[in-house]
């Protein structure tokens, strides 16, 4: 017997692929070879700037009195961004990452983090929002 997805079992991809989409479709021109990814290992050589996207956290909400489907999720979103020019250049890229973000209408709920060691300079982000089953995201 085949086991059946739930509807929530490729949200992150559906996540990823449309705040890449409008990531590198805003910062084309100045940032042509913005890396995007998902994964958090590559066996290629390192790419500059890059946003690596992951779920952190994912709860269920929306519970009926059966418990028997899963109605809504409270998602918690990470964006990492990674640079090599300069603190600035990671800043755009994490201002341009929460237009997106906001505008998929997540919330912020840890402020960008900046750091810089070894000439990388670190952003991170956090986003969190209820998504429904029947939710076209």
């Amino acid at each position: 017997m085949a086991v059946t997805k739930p509807w929530w079992a490729t949200l992150e991809s559906k996540l990823f692929t449309k705040y890449q989409t409008k990531l590198k479709k805003s910062l084309a021109e100045k940032y042509p070879k913005l890396h995007c990814t998902a994964s958090p290992m590559t066996k290629s050589a390192s790419q500059f700037p890059t946003a690596y996207f992951r779920m952190v956290d994912w709860i269920e909400m929306g519970n009926d009195l059966e418990n028997v489907t899963t109605n809504a999720i409270m998602g918690t979103l990470q964006v990492d961004v990674i640079t090599n020019t300069s603190l600035d250049d990671c800043k755009e890229v994490i201002f341009e990452t929460i237009n997106i973000m906001k505008s998929m209408r997540f919330n912020i709920i840890a402020m960008p983090v900046y750091s810089a060691n070894n000439n990388l300079y670190t952003g991170i982000v956090r986003f969190r929002r209820v998504i429904g089953g029947g939710e076209t995201v």
